[in-house]
């Protein structure tokens, strides 16, 4: 565990806020070369953009502060710096809320051209990025397992959380299985995306898939279930898994991504003289 990753005097930078501020310089460098190469970059889709950036931020906390309001019930007794880096945030809250502040910012600003292809790639390489900070400075890595790859971390290394089961045995390692997930992702983005007939839908398809991935690493991430055996991310992921296989079902139904037969030969006409 390095949940410092540096520590000179009095400066000291912890490894999940670096790794963080990290995915998101990247992330917004891909998505402002993405703009450029397609010629998209103005004034207006800056805005979007830190309309988006503010949703994500409010909407990763609040959708995990009911899982932490002795956090909030507090405020009156610790600054509320303090307990805002320490009431939780969530990547599906941050991915939603930035979701729908770009839907809500377009709509204001009278946009109407789908800017989603310029997002596909950067969320995966952002979320990698994230996840190594998650790797490096969060416990529990996951649920107990018998299998080779389980990682353990010392006593010491355990006792620094508040809550750490099973931490003096083997854990499945849920954010390398994310960071693999996001890789193969941005793999598949790179050699596929054009072929992509649907403006936005590739994100859309990332989107569905990286939320079926999480639900299912979800079992073994070692979150406490909510209700009825599910996690508070679950439960979360289920309606916005739900809309997407909605959006794609319709696109069926409405024929998008029919790929039009080509053209008929011309037939060879018989010339009379």
């Amino acid at each position: 565990m390095h949940p410092v990753l540096v520590e000179l005097g009095p400066l000291r930078i912890l490894t999940h806020d670096a790794f963080t501020v990290l995915a998101l310089a990247v992330g917004l460098a891909i998505y402002y070369r993405e703009l450029g190469r397609r010629g998209w970059l103005d004034s207006t889709i800056v805005w979007i953009s830190l309309a988006a950036i503010l949703g994500a931020s409010i909407a990763a906390r609040l959708i995990t502060s009911w899982e932490r309001v002795e956090y909030y019930a507090a405020l009156d007794g610790v600054p509320l710096t303090v307990a805002i880096e320490h009431s939780g945030k969530s990547l599906i809250g941050a991915l939603a809320g930035g979701y729908l502040a770009i839907t809500v910012a377009k709509r204001a600003f009278g946009y109407t051209r789908s800017t989603g292809d310029a997002y596909v790639l950067a969320i995966p390489i952002a979320t990698a990025i994230g996840r190594i900070g998650c790797f490096l400075a969060e416990l529990p890595l996951g649920t107990p397992t018998t299998l080779p790859w389980g990682i353990s971390v010392s006593p010491e290394a355990a006792a620094a959380f508040v809550r750490c089961p099973d931490c003096g045995l083997p854990m499945h390692p849920s954010m390398l299985y994310e960071i693999g997930f996001n890789l193969i992702a941005a793999l598949v983005i790179l050699r596929y995306r054009d072929r992509v007939p649907v403006p936005g839908d590739a994100l859309k398809a990332y989107l569905l898939a990286a939320g079926v991935f999480r639900f299912m690493v979800e079992f073994v991430r070692a979150n406490e279930p909510q209700a009825l055996g599910l996690t508070g991310p679950q439960w979360v992921l289920i309606p916005l898994i739900a809309l997407l296989i909605g959006h794609f079902v319709r696109q069926r139904w409405r024929g998008a991504w029919r790929v039009p037969a080509p053209p008929k030969p011309l037939e060879t006409l018989e010339v009379r003289t």
